[in-house]
């Protein structure tokens, strides 16, 4: 069962939470003075309670005048924001910029990885001697790891002026 934690300021915002949420969820308290944790554990139709979720976290924190909470997704903290006067908490904008944000990582993940395995077996070093030495290049030319990985997996189909160019500083390693 997952459990999405809530960091509240103090006891009594966590309390105001809790009865916010009006037994809407599992909650257990956590902590104590400077700042609780209250737990939501997570059941199997809490996909769709997820937008009145954070449309509640919304009113909390504009109800308590607090400009921010953490919340904690697995091994991941996310600060939700409070709502602007001019702009209410947009539950469903919040899940999407997160999806697209895991979306473009896992992506981005996907093109190191393959870039790490091109160079291990070019160089005969290990996965992480590939991805040391792609680090160390990528902030020596000042660019971003995503784009020199990808300019290694472009280096498989070209000629072998083109693979050293593109591996140039990491075979020293």
């Amino acid at each position: 069962m997952d459990v999405i934690r809530v960091r509240a300021p103090s006891n009594a915002d966590a309390q105001r939470l809790m009865a916010a949420l009006a037994g809407g969820f599992a909650v257990t308290l956590d902590g104590g003075s400077p700042s609780t944790e209250v737990e939501l554990k997570l059941d199997s139709e809490t996909a769709t309670e997820l937008i009145g979720l954070f449309e509640t976290l919304g009113q909390w924190l504009s109800d308590g005048g607090l400009a921010t909470c953490e919340i904690g997704f697995g091994e991941r903290n996310y600060t939700l924001l409070a709502a602007t006067s001019q702009q209410p908490n947009d539950a469903t904008a919040f899940l999407l910029e997160r999806t697209i944000q895991l979306q473009t990582a896992l992506d981005s993940r996907v093109v190191i990885e393959q870039a790490k395995g091109i160079l291990a077996e070019r160089n005969s070093m290990t996965p992480q001697e590939a991805f040391d030495g792609m680090r160390r290049v990528a902030r020596s030319r000042r660019m971003k790891l995503h784009d020199l990985a990808a300019t290694i997996i472009a280096s498989t189909g070209a000629s072998k002026a083109d693979h050293s160019t593109a591996t140039a500083g990491l075979a020293e390693e």
